[in-house]
């Protein structure tokens, strides 16, 4: 394969992974221009639609001004027909993320590691730029900036995770080129632990988010007929609620953390103890967790499970070192804990950030979770789980140690 061949091949891929994501939203959005609307409005409305869910997807903030009459059939007060929505539904932006994860582990970028990096992100920076363009409106705008560098910093972070995590990747041999073979361990495990920690967080949280779906079955079903949505309208409801689907398993896990989430200024939820005035009717927020008071402190407990059990793990994939003493293995159980916690804050704090912001006028300017708050608690609880996990695992090593050289000795 050719070097012309391999950037016409990476071009089209960045096209498809843009053309579903913009797809997802503008597909069930013409049908109800077809069957609803029956062609009478324009559907360049539709797609502006679609085009500003999928950039505020990549974190790129829309203003939206409203005029008298819209904000009056919406029930805004005057001094809110104006306001920003900057909460990513993280559905678009990860879809975007996994591509490039996926582009970056093709064998295609062995042989032009340049080419792939430079058309992938040149080309989603000017499909971005055309989406920012065809969307333009007065109502509802994007910084031209930030619409056409942000979803390619989502593609370029996927070919970075890329290119460290794989083991004949570059940045992984260089690193493994330039320190000790000692410190390699300490980074490799405190950075398996880390990673391991933060998806099996991520992977709890799913966990607890179905669970809530399937108790809370009846209360989102109300919701659904509370709002008498048509057939097209459910299936419209239901493809935006779906894109914030890892918004709501991000909130869990910060839920699960200890600090929680916010819906506003009406509506707090934690473990700790959950405040109630008012929450918006979208039908998915009737899942959210409320009454557990009784075990709250033991769902703190949980995310330090979670990282002794990653923190045992990856010690178990890391080849054993030789110990020169005491002092010495102090100083690696700490040293791979401050890796795994450092990794595991780093992780979770950005997508904690990007799905929190503004969702909307009024008390909704100010929704989902204090990433101060949030990264202060899940690195208390990494950093003890860590240490806990590595001293856990080292017993663990030396009891069947001890057992082998039993044996060993009683079948002499």
């Amino acid at each position: 394969m050719n070097a012309r061949l391999a950037a016409l091949i990476t071009a089209l891929e960045t096209l498809v992974v843009v053309g579903i994501g913009v797809g997802i939203f503008f597909a069930p959005l013409s049908l109800v221009w077809a069957l609803d609307d029956q062609f009478s409005t324009d559907l360049l409305t539709y797609w502006r639609a679609s085009a500003d869910f999928w950039l505020l997807g990549h974190a790129v903030p829309i203003s939206v001004s409203l005029d008298y009459e819209t904000a009056a059939a919406l029930g805004l007060a005057g001094g809110q027909s104006n306001f920003v929505l900057s909460a990513a539904p993280l559905g678009a932006g990860l879809l975007t993320l996994w591509w490039g994860f996926r582009m970056g582990r093709r064998d295609l970028i062995l042989d032009y590691p340049l080419i792939v990096w430079l058309v992938g992100v040149v080309t989603l920076a000017g499909l971005s730029y055309g989406i920012h363009v065809s969307a333009a409106h007065s109502m509802a705008s994007t910084d031209l900036i930030q619409a056409t560098i942000q979803p390619s910093l989502f593609l370029a972070a996927g070919l970075i995770v890329a290119s460290w995590t794989t083991k004949w990747s570059q940045g992984r041999q260089w690193m493994q080129s330039v320190v000790s073979e000692g410190a390699w361990n300490v980074l490799a495990t405190g950075a398996r632990a880390g990673i391991a920690a933060a998806f099996g967080l991520i992977a709890l949280a799913s966990v607890f988010f179905a669970l809530l779906l399937i108790t809370s079955y009846a209360t989102v079903v109300g919701l659904f007929e509370s709002l008498g949505p048509s057939v097209m309208g459910l299936i419209v409801l239901f493809i935006g609620q779906l894109a914030l689907i890892p918004n709501f398993v991000m909130w869990i896990a910060s839920w699960l953390v200890g600090p929680g989430f916010s819906l506003g200024a009406a509506a707090h939820f934690s473990p700790l103890g959950t405040d109630i005035q008012a929450v918006p009717a979208l039908p998915i927020l009737g899942s959210l967790p409320t009454n557990v008071d009784s075990i709250g402190f033991s769902l703190v407990a949980l995310p330090v499970l979670v990282a002794v059990v990653a923190t045992m793990l990856a010690k178990r994939a890391q080849p054993s070192m030789q110990s020169r003493g005491a002092l010495n293995s102090i100083v690696t159980v700490v040293s791979t804990a401050v890796v795994s916690t450092v990794i595991a804050v780093v992780v979770l704090s950005v997508p904690a950030a990007l799905s929190s912001g503004a969702f909307g006028p009024g008390r909704f300017v100010d929704v989902g979770i204090i990433g101060s708050d949030f990264a202060t608690w899940w690195a208390i609880e990494v950093l003890a789980g860590s240490i806990l996990g590595a001293l856990a695992f080292d017993v663990w090593r030396w009891v069947r140690l001890q057992d082998q050289a039993y044996s060993a000795t009683s079948s002499r």
